[in-house]
């Protein structure tokens, strides 16, 4: 064994209270208590946007909660009503710390975007819904990716399926605007 495995560093572990899920920007964060032991932490983040304002999340690393709009599913969630939300969520829920979640590979990554642009496929219309960066704000801890590798799967899911997804240049004449298409019409 040469000394340079046997004295080799071991990568720093990664601490859930101050993880920051690649992409976002954690704003703050609330720990839960069950019990004598620390539960799980509810994250308030805002990711990149191509909206022009901020919309945040509360997302829990110890079960599935994420909230990205108010209760009326009206309006996008301040950084106020995020931070409720969260701290509603982490006083009542029992689910213990289980650390950071594991990183999906890309072939995974890929998946949960198109499952999201699934999701917002519209139903009894024949207009298409026009995507954002923040319609993956709640998928960002899942996906542990940059906007970047968004848009990139975005462009090939449109080259693959444009049927399901289309891509224009966007009207201010920077950048890419995406159309998932609706259903095609029952016979």
């Amino acid at each position: 064994m040469a000394f340079t495995t046997l004295f080799a560093r071991r990568p720093a572990v990664l601490d859930t209270a101050t993880w920051t899920p690649d992409g976002t920007t954690v704003v703050q964060r609330y720990r839960g208590a069950v019990g004598e032991r620390e539960g799980a932490i509810v994250l308030v983040y805002t990711a990149d946007s191509d909206r022009g304002s901020s919309a945040f999340v509360a997302a829990c690393l110890g079960c599935t909660y994420r909230v990205t709009r108010n209760e009326r599913d009206t309006a996008w969630l301040s950084q106020a009503e995020a931070a409720d939300f969260a701290n509603q969520h982490a006083a009542g829920c029992r689910a213990l710390d289980r650390g950071i979640p594991a990183a999906p590979d890309d072939d995974q990554a890929a998946t949960i975007v198109r499952a999201r642009l699934w999701g917002l496929r519209p139903h009894g219309t024949t207009t298409p819904h026009y995507v954002y960066l923040r319609d993956f704000h709640a998928d960002r801890v899942d996906l542990q990716r940059p906007a970047g590798f968004i848009k990139e799967t975005m462009l090939h899911l449109a080259k693959a399926e444009p049927d399901f997804l289309t891509a224009q240049p966007d009207a201010s004449g920077t950048g890419t605007q995406f159309l998932v298409q609706p259903y095609p019409p029952r016979n």
